[in-house]
């Protein structure tokens, strides 16, 4: 006579420890690229708003020249408008003195300290332009650089050595002209100063 063994035994039902802790650790794993994903992706599409902000202001400063054969730092003239479509950054613009290598510069300022880059687009009175992605802390001192037609890279260690307002500037008193934008008066992020941000 032969004994039947009982099926429970032969196949338990469930799952023992180590399976469920295999199991946790790759959900883990998982989560955890997925996160990494995820912030890169929501940085990156930040960033985007910046560069187009400076290539839409770029493109309605060509609109204007083309008419009034002069630049503007005012928004409302070029038509630019930012009520309920900014989201992450906010626009400045500054014109060259008539002595300058440039006819202007726009800059797009992060909202926040969001991590997100600086974007700075210096259009020269040759024709050329030149758009710069950098950190928010090197954008006085690459700004500056580009206003006196320098080209290498400047870090933020440099920006004691390149100052607004050093000789060669080409402004009134030897002064870069202020940034001008579209929103309410606010200090500036990376010097404290205020700056005007609409014209009457």
């Amino acid at each position: 006579m032969t004994m039947d063994r009982d099926p429970r035994v032969q196949s338990p039902d469930g799952f023992t420890l180590i399976e469920l802790m295999i199991v946790v650790a790759i959900l883990g794993i998982l989560v955890s690229v997925a996160t990494v994903s995820y912030n890169h992706f929501v940085i990156k599409a930040k960033t985007v708003e910046g560069e187009i902000v400076v290539h839409e202001v770029e493109r309605l400063e060509t609109l204007y020249h083309v008419s009034n054969h002069a630049y503007t730092d005012s928004f409302t003239d070029l038509g630019f408008v930012m009520t309920g479509t900014m989201k992450y950054y906010t626009p400045e613009v500054r014109m060259g003195y008539p002595t300058d290598k440039i006819s202007y510069q726009v800059r797009a300022l992060p909202s926040t300290a969001s991590g997100t880059d600086a974007w700075l687009l210096t259009s020269y009175r040759d024709g050329s332009v030149q758009v710069d992605r950098i950190p928010v802390s090197d954008l006085v001192a690459l700004a500056s650089a580009r206003y006196l037609g320098n080209t290498p890279p400047v870090t933020s260690t440099q920006a004691t050595t390149i100052s607004p307002g050093s000789p060669g500037s080409g402004g009134v008193g030897n002064n870069e002209p202020e940034w001008s934008g579209g929103g309410s008066s606010q200090g500036c992020q990376e010097c404290g100063r205020v700056v005007i941000n609409q014209r009457n």
